[in-house]
């Protein structure tokens, strides 16, 4: 019995974070709004990707070496340097999700 308690517990803990990630990065997705779109269905200034055609790897890998890499992106790239400083690599990751989940478009 003790068991599965811990095991509830940890699932309501999980599926809680995952809310809350899921919350934090539908709040972040906002900072994005101005240049890629409600959507993230538009080419953003200087841009040359509609952001809503990447694969969810694609939108992690990209979300990550703006902040790890300064040699990353195009003409706006410390734009996006700014707008992920503040985000954790668990943000990106749950940014990345958000975006796939709610706005993917398939290439074609």
């Amino acid at each position: 019995m003790k068991t599965g308690k811990i095991i509830a517990t940890a699932l309501f803990i999980t599926g809680a974070f995952s809310l809350a990630s899921a919350a934090t990065a539908e709040v972040n997705f906002k900072r994005c709004i101005v240049c890629h779109g409600t959507k993230a269905e538009k080419v953003p200034p200087g841009g040359t990707i509609v952001s809503a055609t990447l694969s969810k790897e694609e939108l992690k890998k990209t979300l990550k070496e703006y902040k790890t890499n300064k040699e990353h992106g195009g003409k706006m790239k410390a734009t996006m340097q700014l707008q992920v400083k503040p985000f954790s690599e668990e943000d990106l990751d749950a940014l990345a999700e958000y975006i796939f989940t709610n706005f993917h478009i398939d290439k074609k």
